[in-house]
């Protein structure tokens, strides 16, 4: 997560414990995203993680606030942790986590024919992913609008 937080963590003996417990949702979240494994339950975990913290969201700015961190601060460590190669995805990570978005989508979807051709899809993203490699993604879009 980087040694700043990971310091600040460890040495404020004058924080409450509801300013430690946000403090450790937040480094649970760093954790997540720096999962090694390309399962698919840990590439859904640490992809989410990911998206959780770069995007511009009220949950995530509300819990760095009640945490003692400003959002900006924490958001700036984690980009520098991508940058420098302490968190990395591998092309199965992103593919998990681009199936399981297709999966969600298929849960509602309206139509039966919108089904069918979402389940083709899911169907041939999984084939692809018992193919893929997990050598690191390099180009990785560190930000993605929803």
């Amino acid at each position: 997560m980087g040694t700043d937080i990971a310091t600040d963590l460890i040495n404020e003996t004058q924080q409450c414990a509801e300013q430690r417990l946000w403090r450790h949702v937040l480094v649970n979240a760093f954790s997540e995203s720096k999962i090694p494994t390309s399962d698919r339950k840990s590439s859904i975990y640490k992809m989410e993680a990911h998206e959780w913290i770069i995007k511009d969201n009220k949950d995530f700015s509300t819990i760095c606030w009640w945490s003692g961190w400003d959002p900006e601060d924490v958001r700036r460590q984690y980009l520098k942790a991508l940058r420098s190669g302490d968190v990395t995805f591998n092309r199965r990570q992103v593919m998990w986590a681009d199936y399981y978005k297709k999966y969600l989508k298929l849960k509602t979807a309206k139509t039966k024919e919108e089904r069918r051709n979402l389940r083709m899809g899911l169907e041939a993203t999984r084939a692809a992913i018992y193919t893929a490699t997990t050598a690191l993604v390099s180009n990785f879009i560190v930000f993605q609008q929803a």
